[in-house]
């Protein structure tokens, strides 16, 4: 014979409506008063567990994917930054070419052309995204880097 579990005695004041409630759901079920109470009570204490439960494994979900996140979002600013780089490249490029279009004494190669465009698109790169904008929107620093890619500007590199 299975042994039951020791039980203790409380008192539980109820407002009349309540204990009318419980004993009218009682009756409907065929239980005693104290099953139903016991019943809710332990319903009761599961539900708060389940809660307690479901907060840490939020947690962890959380904390999971802002890892996959963060990887993700490092490795997409990664590929926009060599987007930039080439997209910078290919303006400054292509600006150059049609600004030269007639004039082939300022260029030996294409390759001059290109290296002098990575390199101011590298620059581009690096400023603040208000320096960029002024960049784009001042008729006289854009001359000054269009000069830079004709030749005019030794600061762009010896080695070109």
């Amino acid at each position: 014979m299975a042994r039951k579990e020791k039980t203790e005695q409380i008192t539980v004041k109820l407002p009349k409506s309540q204990y009318d409630s419980l004993k009218k759901y009682a009756a409907s079920k065929h239980l005693s008063m104290a099953d139903v109470v016991r019943a809710f009570i332990q319903k009761g204490m599961s539900v708060e567990a389940y809660t307690s439960e479901i907060d840490f494994i939020t947690g962890i979900i959380r904390q999971e994917i802002g890892i996959a996140i963060n990887g993700l979002s490092n490795r997409l600013a990664g590929l926009a930054s060599k987007d930039l780089i080439m997209s910078a490249a290919a303006y400054y490029s292509t600006i150059a070419i049609l600004t030269d279009l007639i004039d082939t004494n300022r260029y030996t190669t294409f390759r001059e052309i290109e290296k002098k465009a990575r390199r101011l698109a590298v620059e581009y790169t690096k400023m603040k995204l208000t320096d960029a904008e002024k960049l784009f929107l001042s008729g006289d620093d854009f001359e000054h880097n269009l000069e830079r890619l004709r030749g005019g500007d030794a600061d762009v590199g010896a080695d070109l």
